[in-house]
């Protein structure tokens, strides 16, 4: 039987832990300045660029999440282990940054997939309330990823 290699078996706990370190506010420093007024909304993601396509970021963050969710059917055997739940809460934050710059048509779904992240992340959240969470999931994502311009 074919070992792991070890950097492949911690990239999905790098993947949560940077997550969570971006959604995490930062520690003031003593030294800091005082805060400025902030006049731009809330950053969700890391690196992220408010100027980017809307429609880019959303069908980027739900195909990130793809590979790791069983063919639609099977959402009954889903596992939402940490990797899952991980990509998903990105999909959540990506979702929180673009979501409301999607073409119009798409709001709706975009509102769906907000909620659906937002239930679906926590590791507290019911096995049956995930599955069906994940069913309208995956309609709002198939929504958007239809609905957007393919560049």
């Amino acid at each position: 039987m074919k070992q792991p290699k070890p950097l492949a078996a911690l990239l999905p706990a790098l993947f949560t832990l940077s997550v969570a370190v971006a959604c995490s506010p930062a520690a003031p420093h003593a030294s800091a300045s005082p805060p400025r007024p902030s006049t731009t909304t809330a950053q969700y993601v890391v690196g992220a660029d408010p100027r980017d396509d809307a429609c880019a970021r959303v069908v980027s963050a739900i195909g990130f999440a793809g590979p790791l969710l069983r063919p639609p059917g099977q959402e009954n055997r889903q596992s939402f282990d940490e990797g899952v739940r991980g990509r998903l809460a990105y999909v959540e934050g990506v979702v929180s940054e673009y979501g409301p710059r999607l073409p119009a048509p798409l709001l709706p779904a975009q509102d769906t997939l907000r909620e659906t992240t937002h239930g679906l992340a926590p590791s507290t959240t019911p096995l049956a309330e995930q599955i069906r969470l994940l069913k309208d999931y995956r309609s709002a994502a198939d929504t958007i990823v239809d609905g957007c311009p393919r560049h």
